[in-house]
């Protein structure tokens, strides 16, 4: 249903490449009813006994009834091979050559008649995976301009450059599932007709045989020449669009990917003594109050800190147990993520709320976020740090799971969006590749 869903979207003005959805939606609708109206033509014209028409025409003829074997041929209306048939028998006692000119002429007008706009079906599978290839390429263009404009902050980029290439990769998908049903359609009709002809070949030497037994060479010639397709052009399955589509698309997908993993992150260094004596000794009214957050990476868990957890903790007391222990021996980055929107709830609120007055301490974070949004450019007087984050790691702690813990502080996940909560991160401890 997913899928389902985001497919649906596609075909909203809001989504880069809607137009050629419709397209493709349209192309789809007239390949299925060609495919219906062909399948009912071609039945139409093949809804026949041919053994036992033939073995009542050839008794007729056995025994001189030529009027009675045309009026059966002609009673079966527009079927292929009673018309044929006929054709023939209307000439019975005329030359062989003047036999044969009749039958074939009508054999090749049914000929046309079921082969008549398959060749579309053709060009329908060719044209929507192009037209489904064009659409990809026009939406991963709009994917990178949106990541190329300016004030992106870097950690969304990459979100934005995957949930485009999602989006653009949906044309390929539904261009695709025309093309493949277009072309199993064709083939399908086209192995129907190609049989139907066979057969009336047959039987049309057979008729010859009949009506004019042969009694010399050429007469034995003309007969086994039957029905003439050398120089007829039968379609066949064009795959230059299918290449052109994998030499295209491959390369595409291997650069999305690389660009996918390639995140800018804002980092900074620790600061150094001299810096921070530097401050320490600034004037205290030019202090203001800060978030403080960190969170200490150590071969049990997690321990984190920040601003309110310090002001309602007993300074008698030392806290030294985990806020976040191993689960099952892992590091469980989910409830990490959680507990760091929790922090950046309620810094969120104390930073808004002088400002605004709809908000409260039960408001969401994406609430809060978008609230602050709108304010900017804002100087916050208070909480000036509470983008940043600082990571400090055991020694003996792997740089894999230093970029994990960095991804989990970086944004959250709300059902109206992400939010960025710290993309500032400064690093500091040990760490071992």
């Amino acid at each position: 249903m997913g899928i389902l869903e985001e497919l649906g979207k596609c075909f909203f003005p809001s989504h880069e490449a809607f137009i050629f959805m419709w397209a493709l939606l349209l192309l789809g609708v007239t390949a299925v009813v060609l495919t219906v109206e062909r399948w009912v033509e071609i039945n139409r014209r093949t809804d026949y006994d041919a053994p036992s028409l033939f073995e009542r025409i050839k008794d007729l003829l056995q025994q001189q009834r030529i009027n009675e074997a045309h009026q059966i041929c002609l009673s079966s209306g527009k079927r292929a091979l009673p018309r044929i048939l006929g054709a023939g028998i209307r000439k019975a006692g005329a030359e062989l050559v003047l036999v044969q000119g009749a039958m074939t002429e009508e054999s090749v007008h049914m000929s046309s008649r079921m082969e008549k706009r398959l060749n579309l079906l053709i060009m329908f599978g060719n044209v929507s995976t192009l037209l489904g290839l064009l659409g990809t390429v026009f939406g991963l263009i709009m994917a990178f301009a949106a990541v190329g404009k300016m004030g992106v902050p870097p950690v969304e980029k990459s979100s934005l450059l995957a949930a485009g290439i999602s989006a653009a990769m949906n044309s390929t998908l539904v261009g695709l599932t025309i093309s493949i049903p277009c072309l199993m359609a064709y083939a399908l009709l086209r192995s129907k007709v190609d049989a139907a002809l066979q057969e009336i070949d047959r039987y049309v030497i057979a008729l010859l045989k009949l009506l004019n037994p042969p009694t010399t060479q050429r007469e034995r010639k003309l007969m086994s020449i039957g029905r003439n397709r050398g120089s007829e052009e039968v379609a066949d399955t064009d795959v230059t669009p299918m290449l052109n589509l994998m030499v295209m698309l491959i390369p595409f997908l291997l650069t999305s990917s690389e660009f996918v993993k390639i995140g800018a992150i804002e980092m900074k260094l620790p600061e150094s003594t001299k810096n921070a004596t530097s401050a320490t000794a600034a004037p205290a009214e030019a202090q203001s109050v800060k978030l403080n957050l960190g969170i200490v990476i150590t071969s049990k868990g997690f321990k984190i800190i920040d601003y309110f957890k310090e002001k309602n903790a007993d300074s008698s007391v030392r806290d030294t147990a985990l806020d976040i222990p191993l689960v099952d021996g892992d590091y469980d980055y989910n409830a990490l993520n959680e507990r760091l929107a929790d922090i950046k709830k309620r810094v969120l609120y104390e930073i808004l709320r002088p400002y605004v007055a709809d908000i409260t301490e039960t408001s969401s974070l994406s609430e809060l976020y978008h609230a602050y949004v709108k304010l900017q450019p804002f100087s916050e007087p208070y909480f000036a740090d509470h983008e940043s984050v600082k990571i400090v790691a055991e020694e003996q702690i792997k740089y894999k799971t230093v970029v994990a813990v960095m991804d989990a502080s970086r944004g959250f996940r709300t059902p109206e969006g992400n939010v960025t909560m710290f993309p500032n991160v400064a690093i500091a401890g040990g760490i071992v590749q």
